[in-house]
């Protein structure tokens, strides 16, 4: 028996959605976005949405791309059939055609249809993550395809039958050279196999151009967008594109000659607020709800894909002890804290600007007498005349084993008085009970000890 009668059943992923990184504009013709915009946002730069249509072979990076217009919508199956016709890396018709419950919906006749020319139609359910994983990796190869035929009209309907051509010539390219310059053997190796099979070319028999629905479903890539920034115009001398790029536009950030420079204080605050939410006892959640923004809002505002107004950067300081260090000219984590190791890098930046790059001399704490907590290690940062922070580190964890490596100058074990470390549990328990309960229980604990954190030897008798 040869390889191709041992093959396993030839499947594509097809899938149709509004294109996240093209859009078309009437002056600069096709447009692309590194940064995914809303619609409605679009609409502000004079952008119109595209329709975007794809193939991809399971399991491999083939994939067949073309595109139209939200008016003129192309029907499925003129853009299955010309795919398969036409696409070299398909190796025409599949056995098993798998897509999304969407697709399959705004098209009920297609089963039936396709079963006519010996395609089997399967929808992917809840848990199949290869037909979207296949989606966003077409999406993410849209927004750089070259252009290569630049329509004279700028029209929407020239522009984007020039953007299927690009596409169109991007696929047979890909298509000629195979696999070279992967890095992933065994993925070549399968890419190779496949190109070899022989190409299966659809029957003559027609199938009507049915019409299908347009629905939110095309876009709903938006729901996880932050609130747009400014953004800018661009021409990419290297795609050919005109880019929407985010940003203040540079061209403007010519200064008069006359005028001085006025020091701006660098707002750090996503870096560091991020580093502390990773390691904070209380859940992002409960975090973002204390300092009255959303969990949405947060996460958008510590990834740095979107700004807090001025109120709630307060808010949000406040909360986590973010204060301002006029030496450094930056926002540093003053403190003091009841910390959760998990992030490995989050730890080790929090204790690089807690100790100021490792001015401390960190250790665990266990009791002198008596038995430890048989769930937590408590490490004690004692930098140089500041308030002690604690870090709670799991028993049995990787991170555990790595804080002697994660936080500079460690010492290792030190024995404390029972009532002490009873102190230690009680104020770890009472600070993680809420994100307001941290700070405040740390700095009453700090008080209580206030002199003997005057040196870097922190510790009471």
């Amino acid at each position: 028996m040869d390889n191709q009668a041992q093959q396993s059943d030839r499947e594509h992923h097809f899938y149709v959605s509004t294109a996240k990184f093209l859009f078309h504009h009437p002056q600069h013709g096709i447009v692309a976005v590194r940064d995914p915009i809303k619609l409605t946002d679009a609409e502000r730069y004079g952008l119109s949405p595209i329709l975007l249509y794809g193939l991809t072979v399971a399991g491999l990076p083939i994939r067949w791309l073309t595109f139209s217009t939200m008016k003129q919508r192309r029907s499925l199956r003129d853009a299955l059939l010309t795919a398969w016709k036409s696409a070299e890396g398909l190796r025409g018709l599949p056995d098993i055609l798998r897509v999304n419950r969407y697709v399959a919906q705004t098209d009920p006749l297609l089963v039936a249809d396709l079963a006519r020319i010996g395609v089997r139609l399967e929808v992917a359910d809840a848990k199949d993550k290869t037909v979207p994983a296949s989606l966003r990796s077409a999406q993410d190869a849209s927004g750089w395809l070259l252009k290569k035929h630049d329509p004279v009209d700028l029209s929407l309907i020239a522009s984007v039958e020039g953007l299927c051509l690009d596409a169109h010539d991007d696929h047979d390219w890909r298509a000629s050279r195979g696999p070279l310059g992967l890095s992933n053997r065994k993925l070549e190796e399968k890419i190779e196999r496949w190109l070899e099979l022989p190409t299966r070319q659809p029957p003559s028999v027609p199938l009507a151009d049915l019409e299908w629905e347009a629905g939110p479903w095309l876009s709903s890539w938006e729901a996880s967008l932050p609130p747009d920034q400014p953004r800018y115009f661009h021409h990419d001398g290297i795609s050919g594109r005109i880019w929407l790029l985010q940003g203040d536009d540079p061209s403007g950030d010519i200064e008069d000659d006359d005028e001085i420079s006025v020091y701006e204080e660098h707002d750090n605050t996503a870096e560091v607020a991020k580093n502390l939410v990773a390691c904070w006892p209380n859940p992002a959640k409960e975090v973002a709800a204390a300092a009255r923004i959303t969990l949405r809002q947060l996460q958008w505002f510590t990834s740095e894909r979107a700004s807090l107004d001025r109120s709630a950067r307060n808010d949000l300081r406040c909360l986590l002890g973010i204060e301002y260090d006029e030496r450094m000219g930056s926002y540093t984590p003053a403190g003091p804290y009841v910390l959760i190791a998990r992030k490995a890098q989050a730890i080790e930046a929090i204790y690089q600007e807690i100790s100021g790059g490792g001015d401390a001399c960190p250790c665990e704490l266990v009791p002198a007498q008596g038995q430890a907590d048989p769930s937590w290690r408590y490490v004690l940062i004692n930098a140089h005349s500041t308030p002690p922070t604690l870090v709670m580190a799991p028993r049995g964890e990787t991170i555990t084993e790595r804080l002697p490596d994660l936080m500079m100058n460690y010492e290792g074990i030190r024995p404390v008085s029972p009532t002490l470390y009873r102190d230690v549990v009680t104020t770890c328990a009472r600070a993680c009970q809420t994100p307001m309960a941290n700070v405040r229980e740390m700095t009453e604990f700090a008080k209580r000890y206030e002199r003997h954190w005057s040196d870097c030897a922190w510790l009471p008798d």
